[in-house]
């Protein structure tokens, strides 16, 4: 990127890096997406950092849903087998790109309308939301992520950084409270739908197409009068006066496109002549370069009530107002697909609005699909770690075998819970085990408290796990489908998914509890761990028979043998 005149619109600069199915690594501007898709396909983006290429597939999706928007799902079908040219993109896009100049005399993207001149200055490399904040820098904590890390940041570098922070904006941002949240609150999860194709599904066209909403759904969103302007920039930013108290942003006071657009930072890039110097992260060439900007607290304070397409939910109990699901430490696994692909029959979980839409009115005739899954995982204003994940899923063709698909996800990630469960416990009962207060059949329980986290432990045996669970699935879709009248057409895998997960659970007690250490702990409490939790596995004892017969859906030893024993005494 060399020379870039001033007035840097975001429509129509080649500014957006994406690597072709080549191997080719170029310049865009959005209406590119689908240039020479028969060729030479765009397949990714190719920013340098993987939250901005995140955020770089929500802003995409963003300027599709406001700009080009089918009107239906007979519409969006038209564009699915057949994308649009460059140039009727290039048409659509137009028609917004006056919200789209990132520097200039008037509104700027995602920038406050007021220029904040009596705003704090701050180094633009605060605006990467893992930048260690100011108390941590104060305390020379930032072990990990060092102070310092961007000083100088092309425009094109800056716009992303802007985009990225504004999407999964944590609380905080340095220097006292006030800093506010995304829409979806700090580090939200995103699901993205990567639908089969014969021809499109991997290019970035396949990744973005499917997760664009219609004009009817966008409608269906809306929330009283809501405010004219898409863009919040535009306009004065919604703040309340001082000594007034918070002024929320409800769905009402909003147009239901803003929640791709949410601004809940107040901000002006500083911008300057480059003097030469190069984008501290790209390493690219711009006239223009940011090392400042200025922010000041009290921007927009969205609150509860917004539900962002791409994000699933969950309430804490019924009647409790939805909050949108967080990546958690150790990754996305398939234990955490009843929630991100089924509503729960609790009502209490939902998969994005995407992924709904696609399962009830996309997805007839297509038998697999991907789920793109990233975020943040964060510790309040802390970003922990970028987490990200693409799994596959299969669909099936009537209702009643999708029904017997879900039922075996659901018993075996039921399953899995448990034996998660189970094995942390024994483990900690081998380690620091103690006699029991009352009267059991044990002669050791886990103490009610120990030091560390044992999270790890879970995540392992899901990691380890995972194979055998595709593999599993694969086998399930087959079993419907040769036999879709059957009566449990499941059964079968889920008889042999209990020793799969056995046979990990045993492996990793005795990793995390080996007895070749043993010297100078207790022999008979490993003895008695390791005993409890073989029985479990083995589905015996109350613990067994409820991990076969509630999670898994399948009898227990235990139970088979009495009811043999009943048949044959009749």
């Amino acid at each position: 990127m060399t020379d870039m005149p001033q007035g840097f619109n975001l429509i129509d600069a080649s500014w957006l890096p994406v690597r072709r199915r080549s191997g080719a690594i170029e310049r865009i501007t959005p209406w590119r997406i689908n240039d020479r898709i028969g060729e030479d396909p765009i397949v990714a983006f190719a920013w340098p950092r993987p939250d901005f290429n995140g955020a770089a597939h929500e802003l995409l999706i963003g300027l599709l849903s406001t700009a080009a928007a089918p009107e239906d799902d007979d519409d969006w079908e038209d564009w699915w087998w057949n994308p649009p040219a460059p140039g009727i993109l290039e048409e659509r896009f137009a028609r917004v790109a006056h919200a789209f100049d990132l520097d200039g005399p008037g509104p700027r993207f995602l920038q406050d309308l007021d220029p904040l001149e009596d705003g704090k200055e701050k180094e633009v490399a605060a605006l990467l939301v893992d930048a260690p904040g100011e108390d941590t820098v104060k305390k020379n904590a930032d072990l990990f992520v060092k102070r310092g890390g961007a000083p100088i940041l092309c425009r094109a570098t800056a716009a992303m950084a802007l985009y990225t922070l504004n999407t999964y904006a944590p609380s905080g941002g340095g220097g006292g409270g006030g800093h506010m949240t995304s829409l979806r609150g700090g580090g939200p999860m995103t699901t993205l739908i990567v639908a089969n194709h014969r021809d499109y599904d991997t290019t970035l066209w396949g990744r973005v197409w499917p997760n664009i909403e219609t004009r009817e759904q966008i409608e269906a969103r809306a929330s009283g009068t809501g405010a004219p302007s898409v863009f919040p920039w535009l306009v004065p930013t919604r703040t309340p006066s001082k000594g007034t108290g918070k002024l929320k942003t409800t769905p009402s006071d909003a147009h239901p496109l803003q929640v791709y657009w949410g601004m809940p930072r107040r901000i002006r890039l500083v911008f300057e002549s480059a003097q030469d110097r190069s984008c501290s992260l790209t390493g690219d060439k711009d006239s223009t370069v940011v090392t400042t900007f200025r922010t000041k607290t009290r921007g927009t304070d969205y609150s509860e009530g917004f539900e962002h397409p791409l994000t699933p939910y969950r309430r804490q109990k019924a009647g409790s107002p939805k909050r949108p699901v967080r990546p958690k430490p150790g990754g996305i696994s398939y234990r955490l697909w009843p929630g991100l692909i089924f509503e729960s029959s609790d009502k209490l979980s939902d998969p994005a609005q995407v992924v709904r839409h696609w399962l009830h009115e996309r997805a007839s005739q297509r038998d697999r699909m991907r789920l793109s899954t990233f975020g943040y995982n964060m510790d309040k204003m802390k970003a922990c770690a970028w987490i990200e994940s693409e799994m596959p899923f299969w669909l099936m063709e009537d209702t009643a075998s999708r029904e017997e698909l879900e039922k075996f996800i659901r018993h075996a990630v039921a399953g899995a819970d448990t034996v998660t469960r189970l094995l942390t416990k024994e483990i900690k009962t081998a380690l620091y085990g103690q006699p029991p207060k009352k009267k059991t059949n044990r002669s050791y329980e886990p103490p009610k408290k120990t030091s560390g986290d044992y999270g790890f432990i879970a995540e392992r045996f899901y990691r380890e796990t995972e194979p055998a669970f595709y593999a599993a699935l694969r086998e399930v879709v087959r079993a419907i489908e040769e036999d879709p009248d059957g009566d449990d057409p499941t059964l079968r895998t889920r008889e042999g998914w209990a020793p799969i997960m056995a046979d990990a659970a045993r492996r990793l007690f005795d990793e995390y509890a080996p007895m070749d250490v043993l010297e100078g702990r207790n022999m008979e409490r490993h003895v008695e761990a390791r005993f409890f939790l073989t029985l479990a596995l083995g589905g015996r004892g109350k613990d067994g028979r409820s991990l076969f017969e509630r999670d898994l859906g399948i009898a227990s030893p235990e139970t088979a043998r009495v009811r043999k024993g009943r048949k044959e005494a009749a």
